[in-house]
């Protein structure tokens, strides 16, 4: 008997435990009625079990029903909080076709490469991230960004573990030694560089706000949820793997993927943020190491939440 599915649906009902006490302060601050509070935490244990599903290597299913799944969460919060908007559901839908669509109906034929499928569904996620098209779905009792970036996770790995494999995605959900090694070196050479540098263009300044480690704990699962894993499964997961087997050249493909993580911060306040490219582009070269050496976006998302987390908790931006 296959014991993934049900190891999946451990690691599903861990990270919602661990979302209980932050939804209960969630709920109370915002006076949520308890069928609504209900329903939206059912919600996003959902979205959270889709988008992680494919790195346990969770049966691929009909692909009409995956795109009905897909929707799932939204009829869950929309049925709780009574906030249904056919717009909304309408851009979640529009989001998920075009890749579902189009590598369904042109299937790339040399997975080790770059397809011109490929390069249109990057750009595409791209526009819908940087565009602001993502607002207005998730609004009770406030934007809920989060779930949008669990969903856009979901697309991606269904596509890219299922649809169109991409062969060295290395979305498995692992913990080892030999990956808390990676993922610790590459935060250390970071930080050796990224914060003297930070401090040095005045980027940052030292403002530790420690308020214990069971906080710390939650910011940072957070951070590696909503932040680190989509990030890193489409830089390094999808970019640079895919780079690398079209190049042969790591070290290009990494440095290349490297400055257009880089560039992806530019817009951050104030425009254009040079200074945070730079930082971010360092940063994604050691982010890139953690992937390479390990395999697992699993790793560089272990880094890139540390950073993160790290970061907002001593330093602030001047």
């Amino acid at each position: 008997m296959n014991s993934r599915p049900p190891k999946l649906f451990l690691v599903v009902v861990a990270l919602g435990l661990a979302f209980v006490l932050p939804a209960i302060n969630y709920t109370t601050r915002f006076h949520l009625p308890l069928h609504a509070a209900l329903f939206l935490f059912s919600a996003f244990v959902l979205q959270l079990g889709l988008a992680i599903a494919p790195a346990f290597d969770a049966p691929q299913t009909n692909w009409r029903l995956v795109l009905l799944l897909w929707l799932a969460p939204y009829c869950f919060y929309a049925a709780g909080t009574g906030d249904f908007r056919a717009l909304a559901i309408a851009k979640l839908f529009a989001i998920a076709i075009l890749p579902l669509g189009l590598y369904r109906l042109f299937p790339v034929t040399d997975l080790e490469r770059l397809s011109w499928q490929d390069i249109l569904i990057a750009s595409w996620l791209l526009v819908v991230v940087l565009s602001g098209r993502l607002k207005n779905i998730w609004n009770v009792p406030e934007n809920l960004d989060f779930m949008n970036r669990l969903f856009l996770i979901a697309v991606a790995a269904w596509c890219w573990t299922f649809l169109r494999p991409v062969p060295r995605l290395g979305y498995r959900f692992a913990l080892s030694w030999h990956v808390l090694r990676h993922a610790g070196l590459n935060f250390v050479y970071f930080a050796l560089i990224g914060v003297p540098v930070s401090l040095a263009l005045h980027f940052t300044r030292w403002h530790p706000q420690w308020h214990g480690v069971i906080p710390f704990g939650l910011d940072y699962l957070q951070i590696f949820l909503f932040v680190a894993v989509l990030e890193e499964l489409f830089f390094r997961g999808f970019l640079q793997s895919l780079l690398t087997s079209h190049s042969r050249n790591w070290a290009v493909s990494q440095a290349i993927v490297a400055c257009l993580f880089g560039l992806f911060h530019i817009l951050h306040a104030p425009f254009p943020n040079w200074r945070y490219v730079l930082l971010a582009t360092v940063a994604g070269w050691f982010y890139g190491s953690a992937y390479r050496r390990s395999g697992l976006v699993f790793t560089s998302a272990l880094t890139h939440a540390a950073v993160d987390t790290v970061w907002r908790t001593f330093l602030s931006a001047r």
